[in-house]
């Protein structure tokens, strides 16, 4: 009955909030950059990808703010007092607190392994008139001792146009396979009718060009069409994506900073509003005699969008490749998690 009880008015209150900052920050994008859209469908279509956005960005602050919301409501009407009067421990009334937030957490996570992830990116397709068009040109970038060269990525259709690799031997290039075109099988790009010109070094040392003809040329072994044109042009991914492209990155020995702060930035960076739920639920007062309602709300909401703003700047530099993503988003995710704890055990040497 307490679990229920203490759930149903967190849930309640946590929709309330979450809806409302998101329904503020869609609202406020559409009027500034969505009411230049064509027609009634597109600005439908690109209110709700920013709807979507706003959600995996402040889904944290809502579960944050829904709890002090709850919890003032709570002692203002003095529920919190007759819940310890009846036998609750501050364990036991913390206990849906974080069950709910922690399953709305695992919620997020599982969305972002959807297209809910690439909600920015067809939001700004759509303002900029280009949803219709799926195409990426002049792709440039290394593949195991080659590099290759795309005149353009068709990633829906799954083929690509003007393919030419650069083969290297010592620094220099060794070989040049070009070809007017390439699908892709599902594990790698097959091109045919490949033009192959081969540096070959005559007895006397004078170097010559042979040029032949190939039938077909495999290449490109995991390069998925929607994650090479996310990887190179910085797209969203979804997580499943992200999770490839990183071990692809990695094992053509290309940074993966970007790749490896996107998925801290969806795995470990919401985590910060449980931590600090835990921290808040159990420094909060549990009587109105004892506190400042409005002074204590200030300084929770304060500090809870400080600490917020500090974390999404360390995530920041940590994306743009200023310090490890490490250091930007895990160090401080579990330094914050470590108190949180801290603050569990003292409460339960109370208790």
């Amino acid at each position: 009955m307490l679990f229920r009880y203490i759930s149903f008015h967190y849930i309640k209150n946590l929709l309330i909030i979450l809806f409302a900052l998101t329904g503020l920050f869609a609202g406020l994008d559409f009027l500034m950059n969505g009411t230049s859209l064509q027609s009634f469908n597109l600005k439908v279509l690109y209110i709700f990808n920013k709807w979507q956005e706003s959600l995996n960005l402040l889904y944290p602050l809502a579960i944050i703010f829904g709890a002090i919301w709850t919890k003032i409501i709570f002692v203002k009407r003095n529920n919190m007092g007759a819940l310890y009067a009846l036998g609750a421990t501050r364990k036991e009334v913390a206990q849906p607190f974080l069950l709910v937030a922690f399953l709305t957490y695992s919620f997020f996570v599982a969305l972002n392994f959807t297209s809910f992830a690439t909600a920015k990116d067809t939001a700004k397709a759509l303002k900029k008139n280009e949803y219709h068009i799926r195409t990426s040109e002049n792709l440039f970038f290394k593949y195991n001792e080659s590099f290759v060269y795309i005149g353009k990525l068709l990633p829906y259709e799954k083929k690509l146009e003007k393919l030419t690799v650069f083969t290297f031997k010592d620094k220099k290039i060794d070989k040049v396979q070009s070809a007017d075109s390439a699908t892709y099988n599902g594990k790698e790009w097959l091109a045919l009718n490949v033009m192959q010109k081969t540096k070959r070094v005559k007895e006397n040392g004078e170097p010559y060009l042979t040029v032949e003809h190939m039938e077909q040329l495999n290449t490109l072994l995991g390069y998925n069409p929607k994650i090479l044109t996310s990887i190179y042009e910085e797209r969203q991914l979804t997580l499943y994506e992200s999770l490839i492209a990183k071990e692809l990155l990695s094992s053509q020995g290309i940074g993966t900073f970007k790749v490896r702060s996107d998925i801290y930035g969806k795995l470990i960076m919401p985590l910060f509003s449980i931590a600090l739920l835990m921290i808040l639920l159990f420094t909060f007062p549990f009587h109105a005699r004892y506190m400042n309602v409005n002074s204590v709300t200030i300084k929770a909401l304060g500090g809870t969008l400080f600490v917020w703003g500090i974390l999404f700047a360390l995530h920041q530099m940590g994306t743009n490749g200023g310090i490890p993503p490490e250091v930007g988003t895990v160090a401080p995710i579990l330094l914050l998690w470590l108190y949180a704890f801290y603050t569990f055990s003292r409460v339960n040497r109370l208790i």
